[in-house]
């Protein structure tokens, strides 16, 4: 069976006219879709027809038919021939009328009771999640089967399957209802699926439009009014529904690279710009040549800010930590430079940046950095990373009070040395920030490029009690934007060395766009 009892409970709804324009839209389309269903609706039809004949019978009728039943089957045990005349004709018709009532109101009840005990058959199944909370027709849902049903993920990630390898990541917070294995409704939250050969037909609805997929990964984001398609991959057709009538609207067919945005109510979508870092399109650090070059170069420490529901992620794992969370309307998580994730903090998340308690301890005066950010708005004393805390630590990127990017160290006199570049970052972009101290200089880099430069005595050496990423010690100074792929070295390395990282992620944010 392709569609679960759910769809079926909306034909008495349907029969007494109560039914929704919403509802009555997903039950058509999962009509046409499946024979099964429509034999059981008309069923169900045919039975509430004649029920609602026999309802209608005066009683004065009812008791009449029950006397002359009654009369005609006492006649007919008193006597040893039985006759057919008229009235035993009529009488015999009406028990014939009653007994099938009988029998169809006993079948009725039989067959509605059968769609309430039938089993709940599930449509999708849960892979993974990150730190998710997802309530079905309002209550927890803690099984890995989705069936057809109502569903809220008021926080975290999910990462589903459905029919013909099908994956699908849905990001809080988000409201959606799966209507069978090759179909899922979309009410509000984002989206993105990755569809397989097996998996072509796979249908994405909105109230604005309905998203046909033919082998593809796409992402869907639902707001207030609005649908957006993005098509990262493959062919996709964008039904919109036209005053709520799909066939009244035109189809538009998206391919790689393109996206649009469809009004409600509106009969011809707009073409808008991709947005390829919006979207959660997968749970996994992908084996990366700039992962690769970073870790041949023998760092001390390396985050990837890899989607994990066990915290912050380090190789090696003894300098892990936790992702700090507060309030907002989506998870710490974000697509990264690359693929996979990046750590998230404020730009409306639960973000409030990451802590390291027992980080990589830094000992021999030479110390370099790098990290990826990605600024959301324009902000003043923002933290990218630091492990300096009041008189202990040893350095901290961030952004000064101008806003510019600044790299602090301590030396090993004590004192705090700074650097910073006399150029704003842009929003909304990977920029590749990278700082070195060797002793003898403190330099700081953006996008591979050496930007500022000053003498400096070598780093302090201590263990440090805490690394923080995004947010000082204090929770304050928190950065607005996404962080990636940070790697912290016991050595300072060269400017060639900092260039061929660079050059490296660049060859791979452009085969991942």
């Amino acid at each position: 069976m392709s569609e679960s009892t759910d769809l079926r409970s909306l034909f008495a709804d349907y029969a007494s006219g109560e039914i929704t324009a919403e509802q009555l839209q997903v039950l058509e389309a999962a009509l046409r879709q499946d024979a099964l269903l429509r034999r059981d609706f008309i069923e169900y039809l045919n039975v509430d027809s004649a029920l609602g004949e026999l309802a209608a019978l005066p009683e004065s009728e009812v008791v009449r038919i029950e006397c002359e039943a009654a009369v005609a089957a006492a006649a007919e045990s008193n006597s040893g021939e039985k006759t057919l005349d008229r009235p035993s004709r009529r009488v015999s018709a009406r028990l014939a009328f009653m007994a099938a009532a009988a029998a169809l109101l006993l079948a009725a009840t039989l067959w509605i009771g059968n769609l309430t005990n039938r089993p709940i058959e599930p449509v999708a199944t849960l892979v993974a999640d990150v730190d998710a909370l997802l309530l079905r027709e309002g209550n927890a849902w803690n099984d890995h089967q989705l069936p057809v049903g109502k569903y809220e993920l008021n926080q975290g990630l999910l990462h589903l399957r459905f029919a013909g390898g099908v994956t699908v990541y849905l990001e809080a917070p988000a409201q959606f209802e799966p209507l069978s294995g090759q179909r899922l409704l979309l009410r509000s939250g984002r989206l993105s699926a990755n569809v397989p050969p097996e998996g072509v037909g796979f249908t994405v609805e909105t109230p604005e439009a309905e998203v046909i997929d033919f082998g593809t990964e796409f992402s869907v984001d639902v707001s207030a009014s609005a649908s957006e398609v993005h098509v990262f991959e493959g062919l996709v057709r964008v039904q919109p529904r036209s005053r709520g009538d799909i066939a009244a609207a035109n189809a538009v067919d998206l391919r790689a690279s393109q996206a649009v945005k469809i009004e409600e109510r509106a009969a011809t979508p707009v073409e808008i710009e991709l947005a390829a870092d919006r979207f959660i399109r997968t749970f996994d650090e992908s084996r990366r040549r700039y992962a690769r070059t970073i870790k041949r170069l023998a760092p001390v420490a390396f985050y990837q800010m890899a989607i994990r529901d066990q915290g912050l992620t380090c190789i090696p794992p003894e300098y892990s930590g936790v992702v700090l969370t507060g309030d907002g309307n989506r998870p710490p998580h974000a697509r990264g430079v690359f693929s996979g994730g990046s750590l998230r903090v404020l730009a409306d998340s639960t973000g409030r940046g990451g802590r390291a308690e027992s980080p990589p301890p830094l000992r021999t005066g030479a110390f370099t950095l790098v990290a990826f950010v990605y600024l959301e708005s324009r902000a003043k004393n923002a933290t990218v990373a630091t492990d300096i805390r009041r008189d202990q630590g040893s350095f901290t990127l961030a952004l000064n009070q101008s806003g510019f990017v600044q790299a602090t160290v301590r030396d090993a006199e004590g004192d705090l040395r700074s650097v910073a570049s006399e150029s704003l970052l842009p929003l909304r972009t990977w920029c590749h920030i990278s700082m070195t101290v060797d002793g003898d200089q403190l330099r700081l880099y953006n996008d591979g490029r050496l930007v500022a430069a000053s003498s400096s005595a070598p780093l302090a050496g201590h263990d440090a009690k805490s690394l923080w990423f995004g947010t000082d010690p204090d929770g304050l100074h928190l950065w607005d934007g996404r962080i990636d792929e940070v790697a912290l070295f016991d050595k300072a390395l060269s400017d060639v060395q900092i260039t061929d990282l660079y050059q490296a992620a660049l060859e791979e944010i452009g085969e991942s766009e």
